[in-house]
């Protein structure tokens, strides 16, 4: 474990522990949509509560009719398949972020 110093140089400062990142302003874009989902969450939060957060937003799930139609977050032009990864992993020391949310939607069999 590495230890900083204060601006004395006198006492030890201990490095920022996981649990102390900062809030991350994120915001959620959706093309059909008019307005964009803005909302403030802890470094420990996951991708998947963002994602479950803006899919309630924009009154989307994950749904089957005949094609199946699945969600995804989109950042920084990859699409984010870890939802227990925590926003404090993926942004790091970003004071915010721009995901957008995407539809894929798999055509079902063709029944005659």
């Amino acid at each position: 474990m590495s230890v900083e110093l204060n601006q004395e140089g006198a006492r030890p400062m201990p490095n920022p522990q996981y649990a102390e990142f900062p809030d991350y302003q994120i915001t959620v874009e959706y093309l059909p949509a008019s307005q964009a989902f803005h909302k403030s969450y802890e470094g420990s939060d996951a991708v998947g509560t963002v994602r479950a957060d803006a899919m309630g937003f924009f009154q989307v799930s994950d749904h089957q009719d005949r094609d199946t139609h699945q969600f995804f977050l989109e950042f920084d032009g990859r699409r984010l398949t870890d939802m227990a990864e925590t926003l404090g992993q993926l942004l790091g020391h970003r004071h915010g972020a721009k995901f957008n949310l995407v539809e894929q939607i798999t055509p079902g069999a063709i029944t005659e």
